[in-house]
């Protein structure tokens, strides 16, 4: 072998161990959520991870990324990923949303279940999230229970624990997400 083709072969290999790593690197940010990420806010420093006392109990959802526990790097590279966080008080609370809430914290999809829209209206009175498409509306102190249609499933929550005080992620979607009439 002549030193020229040695030398192309061993560019050739850097290049694809680059292009490799930026990859892998992007399938990360895509991954759905994983046991273990923390939330962080999806606008403003989303570097920080969520603690409970970030988020006001009661009050409107927040949007939140997975991210990686070891890189920090949020999983912002799927819409699938968005989050709506809200903090209860655990007497307001249905058991199921009990089971998956850390400290009153849960975590729901941001998106519907009918059409796969962006759920992303409040009502303040009476704290229920609202899709702005088809007006399907959800219950997040229940678990993401279905007030009404035209979805005909709840919005999908994650279980949530406390990692050193921050909020992580300790087991997987309880239903399926997108919509079911995309």
């Amino acid at each position: 072998m002549s030193r020229r083709v040695v030398l192309a072969g061993l560019a050739g290999s850097v290049a694809l161990g680059i292009a490799t790593r930026g990859a892998l690197a992007q399938d990360a940010k895509s991954m759905p959520p994983q046991v273990g990420d923390l939330l962080v806010r999806a606008s403003g420093d989303n570097t920080a991870p969520l603690t409970p006392a970030d988020i006001e109990v009661g009050a409107a959802p927040i949007q939140a990324w997975p991210a990686d526990p070891a890189t920090g790097a949020a999983r912002d590279g799927s819409f699938f990923n968005l989050l709506l966080v809200t903090r209860w008080d655990p007497a307001e609370m249905g058991p199921a949303a009990q089971a998956l809430a850390a400290e009153g914290v849960l975590a729901n999809t941001l998106i519907c279940p009918h059409a796969a829209c962006e759920v992303t209206d409040w009502n303040t009175e009476t704290r229920i999230a609202q899709c702005p498409c088809h007006f399907s509306a959800f219950d997040l102190r229940n678990g993401g229970a279905l007030v009404n249609g035209p979805a005909t499933r709840k919005l999908p929550s994650l279980g949530l624990t406390l990692t050193e005080g921050k909020v992580a992620i300790a087991s997987g979607w309880d239903s399926r997400v997108g919509g079911d009439a995309e």
